[in-house]
């Protein structure tokens, strides 16, 4: 009896120890839509997990979609994640929005605009907006222009660079690329 005692004594030990010392993992999400008259909606989502190791990651979209009365759509989206090592520090985050509008003859306008600070706390951002338009003769003029800036946190360094290019039905008739200081600047016209 005694030995049979002692065995579950050190059993119920064991087992308590075992769940004291066990991480788990957490995640909870949720979303909602809510839709127009227009014919458009707003939807949200979110999430958060947390690993046993601590690290938590949260991401979080807003979309928003309005159509008009021509039927023509309006639809913005941003994403946000970020990735936060318990402890350390070094947070991680990623922004990203995007613009898209429908226009006549099946043109549109888009804006893309990305932002991430990483762990040692530089900042890179880019934004890229491409503008099509379509004649009544179905030729495609195409213009996009970017501008990425890197900027180390804290050194007043910021980097930037700025691009174009255009081109009519897929042939580019033009293209710059700028930058400061420590970039070429070119140009090349076709």
């Amino acid at each position: 009896m005694k030995n049979a005692l002692a065995f579950l004594s050190a059993t119920t030990i064991l087992t308590l120890a075992g769940s004291a010392f066990a991480a788990d993992e957490t995640s909870s999400g949720s979303s909602k839509v809510n839709y127009k008259d227009n014919g458009g909606y707003e939807a949200t989502s979110s999430s958060k997990q947390t690993t046993p190791d601590g690290t938590t990651r949260t991401s979080a979209t807003d979309v928003d979609v309005d159509v008009d009365n021509n039927g023509k759509v309006t639809k913005t989206t941003k994403v946000k994640t970020t990735n936060d090592p318990k402890g350390l520090m070094n947070k991680k985050t990623n922004t990203t929005e995007t613009k898209l509008k429908q226009k006549d003859n099946g043109g549109y306008e888009q804006t893309v605009s990305h932002t991430h600070t990483d762990n040692a706390g530089t900042n890179t951002s880019d934004k890229t907006t491409t503008n099509v338009d379509v004649d009544n003769n179905g030729n495609v003029d195409k213009t996009v222009k970017t501008k990425k800036t890197v900027d180390p946190k804290g050194l007043g360094n910021a980097q930037t660079t700025t691009s174009t290019t255009k081109s009519v039905n897929g042939h580019v008739l033009d293209q710059t690329t700028n930058g400061n200081a420590n970039t070429d600047n070119t140009t090349t016209n076709q």
